[in-house]
């Protein structure tokens, strides 16, 4: 039974950071605030570029979206270079085929509104039902509360904040809602917790003028991104060893992933046509080689920590990671990801993990994962 609580004018939601590729919609000659910066906006992709004094969005360039090729064939680590083309349509056909037969786990949907903040989403609970039933048969969340808020409501976010959460979130998480909402200006943002305690998922998402042609924030794949962390999180916490941690690609752009085929697992078009937006910085900068790549997604510390992915830029692990969720979820289907959450919970280390799934080692399948993508997006 679906439990779907709006509360007034207040919403729910859950667990870790999103940091979107596109935030508000962008005009070239528009002020920006970091040289260089690249955001995508629409089918464009925007650079900062200093203009005399002053820092202003380029005029954009368009980044148009891979045209699909026929499948012939299942994909396989064995064939994947052979048949890389293939691997979005085989990602978004099983996880399509997944969700077509599930229903959404009983989970109790709470969404909390503030009281100056007007919801841009009008169908919060959506993107999260359909995440629920991509991943029907794993254990999730008993609820997952929502809260959106804007400036204005940044003290009436905290309360409902340190009341789901307060000191159970694993880390001070006092200062979370503030983070993503510093000023008017830069309130775009979404970040999920879970109660570590109670079991109770929580997203705080802001909900401002800026977002309204946002499809982040309009489409249901912000909620869906977010709750996906739920489900993931309810794979381990508690449960597994202390020194382990899941990759933080695959947290990241695994739950990229999953926002996408969910929320568009009816249209192969549209799945095709965003998932060009959530990769477009890869193949503008074309400097991903296998080298790099190796060091990236199988650094020393792989399954302990995430110290590695912090001298990189925050959306490489959402876009590479994107890619590697998509390739695992084009062979073992969109329970592959998921199973490897479950079995770190259990024990086993993420390179065991691996193995256990996909019926091959860590070091045989990195191989070929980077060989592939280098070729794809590398120089």
């Amino acid at each position: 039974m679906r439990r779907i609580l709006i509360v007034g004018l207040m919403t729910v939601m859950l667990a870790t950071t999103i940091s979107t590729p596109s935030s508000a919609a962008i005009k070239a000659g528009s002020k920006c605030t970091l040289k260089n910066e690249k955001k995508t906006s629409g089918s464009k992709v925007f650079t900062c570029t200093k203009s005399g004094e002053k820092l202003i969005w380029s005029k954009g360039k368009t980044v148009k979206a891979k045209k699909a090729m026929t499948p012939t064939e299942q994909i396989s680590f064995a064939n994947l270079a052979a048949n890389y083309s293939d691997v979005p349509y085989w990602a978004w056909k099983k996880s399509s085929e997944k969700i077509a037969i599930s229903q959404p786990a009983d989970v109790k949907v709470t969404v909390l509104i503030g009281p100056n903040t007007t919801l841009i989403n009008k169908k919060p609970e959506d993107g999260v039902l359909l995440a629920s039933r991509m991943y029907a048969d794993f254990p999730q969340a008993s609820e997952f509360v929502l809260i959106y808020y804007n400036y204005q409501d940044i003290s009436w976010a905290e309360k409902y904040l340190d009341q789901y959460i307060g000191q159970d979130g694993g880390y001070d998480t006092s200062g979370e809602v503030k983070k993503f909402c510093p000023s008017v200006e830069r309130c775009s943002s979404a970040g999920a917790m879970l109660n570590r305690r109670t079991g109770i998922g929580v997203t705080i998402i802001t909900s401002s003028d800026s977002q309204k042609n946002d499809a982040n924030f309009t489409t249901g794949t912000l909620e869906a991104h977010e709750y996906s962390h739920t489900i993931q999180n309810k794979q381990f916490v508690g449960r597994m060893p202390n020194n382990r941690q899941a990759p933080r690609w695959l947290v990241e752009g695994g739950a990229e992933f999953i926002q996408l085929a969910s929320v568009y697992h009816e249209s192969f078009i549209k799945y095709s046509s965003n998932r060009s937006v959530v990769t477009s910085g890869l193949f503008l900068a074309k400097t991903f080689n296998r080298a790099w790549l190796n060091d990236f997604l199988n650094p020393p510390s792989l399954g302990i920590d995430w110290e590695n992915w912090n001298k990189y830029e925050g959306w490489r692990v959402y876009d590479v990671g994107f890619m590697v969720s998509e390739i695992l979820v084009s062979i073992g289907g969109p329970n592959a990801i998921m199973e490897i959450f479950k079995l770190m919970g259990d024990g086993l280390t993420y390179q065991e993990s691996f193995a256990k799934v996909f019926g091959i080692s860590w070091d045989a399948g990195i191989e070929t994962i980077t060989k592939v993508l280098a070729k794809e997006i590398g120089n």
